[in-house]
Order: C-alpha cells, then structure tokens, then sequence
C-alpha cells in the first residue's frame, strides 16, 4: 500500500486500523541511499521495496506486513536528497512529519545512517527531530560490510559512539548491520520482536 499525499491520512484510518490492519508499527526513516530498501527487503524476506542506485526513489509511504514479527513496516521517504527541488523535500517532510503525529500505533522508529558516514548534519537533525515525538528511536548503522578491517570497524564504533554520547544518545539503542552479509540482522529482528 501507498500514500503519497498528507489528504489521504484521514481515508487511512480507521482508529487504530490501518487499512483493515490493527498492531503496532515500524517507521524506517533515514537519508536517500543507505539501505532502507535492502534491509525492509531482507526483513521480510522477500523483494517488495523497490531498489535504485539512484537516491531518492521512495517519494512516498509504503506499508509492507513483517509475517515474521507480525508487525507493519512503514518505509518513509530519505531525506537529505539534494537533487530533489526544495518544493518536493518539503512536501516529502510534511507528509513525513503528519504521518507520525496521526497514527497512534507507531511503536518504534529506525533511524538507518550510513556506517561509513557521520552521523551527519542531516542525520543529527532527524535525530533531535525523532526525539520530540516521544517514539521510542533505534539507531541502525547500515553497510557495516563495507569497513573491510576489525581496525576500521573499531574506528567507526568509537568514533560513532563518541559523537552519540556528545548528543546525549544511549548506545545501547545501536545496531551495526549488513543487508549483504546479514551481520548483526538476528540481533536488530530480536530488537524488533521485542
């Protein structure tokens, strides 16, 4: 299911019934090209989110049903995609940021960033965003296979973890995946489960 304009919030809902649906709910939320389509793909087994090299590809909602966990995943648009004109980045932010505020069973946020990146400007400002909506925000460092040695690996995790401290971010909501490997995926589906 899609939902591309913040008019259609209201034909959504039904209380807590999304589209017949009633259960908590996932939102995937991160810039345009980290992963979020590999890892909904590899989470549900099955190749329903659509995969681009070109960033920017997701320039809607998409509901997808986890059988596994027997929770709805919610793909939302990447932001910081800069060849987007600025009417559409806002336009992708409002619906974005009225999806959220309107469904009350939003249990859980995934903030996917790059592991060979940042966090970014852009990632710190959905972070502080995410934090005043009071849904409880996991941090998800994609691509992880892409740091080749344990030194660049445990380069990254200190550095990362120092910049989470500085922001005030708990570490212990943090998970280091691979889509291409699966590494540290059975620990994010516990995480998920729970």
């Amino acid at each position: 299911m899609t939902l591309g304009q913040v008019e259609q919030l209201d034909q959504l809902f039904k209380g807590n019934f999304i589209m017949g649906h009633e259960g908590p709910r996932v939102a995937f939320v991160g810039r345009s090209n980290v992963g979020k389509s590999s890892l909904l793909n590899l989470l549900i087994g099955s190749q329903v989110a659509q995969m681009s090299r070109q960033p920017g590809k997701t320039r809607a909602i998409y509901f997808y049903f986890w059988e596994q966990g027997k929770k709805i995943f919610v793909d939302l648009p990447g932001y910081g995609f800069a060849k987007a004109s600025k009417k559409d980045r806002e336009s992708w932010n409002k619906l974005i940021l009225a999806y959220l505020k309107k469904d009350p069973c939003v249990d859980h946020i995934l903030l996917l960033l790059d592991s060979r990146h940042g966090p970014t400007a852009s990632d710190e400002e959905a972070m502080q965003f995410l934090n005043l909506l009071s849904i409880p925000v996991t941090l998800v460092f994609t691509k992880v296979d892409q740091l080749k040695t344990q030194k660049q690996r445990a380069s990254r995790y200190k550095e990362v973890s120092q910049k989470l401290l500085e922001m005030g971010f708990q570490s212990d909501r943090v998970y280091w995946v691979s889509s291409k490997t699966k590494a540290g995926v059975p620990e994010l589906i516990k995480e998920l489960k729970g």
